[in-house]
């Protein structure tokens, strides 16, 4: 009798339905990936500014139904998740949505399909860095602004200004904060100040012991700037110091780098 009733009770829980909660936990898997994880939004030809979000959904039977997807710039202080579009999934489960970033940084996009048919949401992640090329002011050492004055146009080397210059007293060193934004390729131009008093010196660009460019320059010569070589030998977790010797003052311009740095929007520090 013990054993008839045991057998009962068994086969009750084989035949009762599943409750709700139950049924939850069952849940769409989604997989999501990108056609390029690396653009650039200064690149001249326009390549590389756009990336195609795809992946899959399994989990049952998805055709038609949407997949939505958000994207937070962890480069950014306001990294909250902002929507950028959707799409519609295939009879496979499959999906492609392209994304056109507007600022740089390191973005992670969050591909959602939300819980339907008995399944709960399920999600997935995938990372997409952002460069663009970014003008040095922005990153400049508080403690350097007593040695690197801002002066723009009317700093001139034998002649020639840019829109951004800095003039750098003699001996001194100045840092840009580069660190913490990827930074892989940098672009500048040095040399004596053509209002300098003094008329020769030297030169290095460098992030901690490893250097980038140096050199000598006297007044009257033309600017110099590293070639694409040179420019690729910057290092993306140390700070850029930009150190300057002899009796002259020198004129640095239109310095910039290759970073995941957001100018739309205020940067993590």
């Amino acid at each position: 009798m013990r054993r008839t009733l045991l057998s009962l009770a068994v086969a009750a829980l084989v035949v009762a339905p599943l409750s709700s909660a139950d049924a939850a936990t069952s849940r769409y898997s989604v997989s999501a990936t990108s056609s390029d994880r690396t653009l650039d939004l200064t690149s001249g030809d326009g390549s590389g500014r756009t990336t195609v979000i795809k992946g899959r959904v399994k989990g049952g039977s998805v055709t038609g139904r949407k997949v939505y997807l958000y994207a937070s710039n962890t480069s950014a202080r306001d990294q909250t998740y902002r929507y950028i579009g959707s799409d519609r999934l295939t009879s496979s489960g499959r999906f492609a949505k392209k994304w056109k970033p507007r600022d740089g940084g390191t973005y992670l996009v969050r591909v959602v399909k939300k819980a339907g048919s008995g399944k709960a949401e399920g999600s997935d992640l995938t990372r997409v860095r952002v460069y663009q090329f970014v003008n040095l002011a922005r990153m400049l050492d508080p403690t350097s602004a007593a040695v690197a004055q801002r002066v723009d146009k009317a700093g001139r080397v034998r002649g020639q200004n840019w829109s951004t210059a800095f003039e750098l007293a003699p001996g001194s060193t100045t840092v840009f904060n580069t660190q913490g934004y990827r930074c892989f390729q940098i672009n500048f131009k040095i040399g004596v100040a053509d209002s300098s008093r003094g008329t020769s010196g030297t030169f290095t660009v460098a992030q901690g012991g490893a250097t980038i460019l140096s050199g000598s320059h006297a007044k009257g010569q033309r600017f110099i700037e590293p070639v694409r070589r040179e420019q690729k030998r910057m290092r993306d977790d140390r700070a850029v110091a930009v150190s300057v010797a002899g009796d002259a003052s020198f004129i640095l311009g239109n310095p910039k780098a290759l970073c995941t740095y957001p100018t739309r929007s205020a940067p993590v520090r």
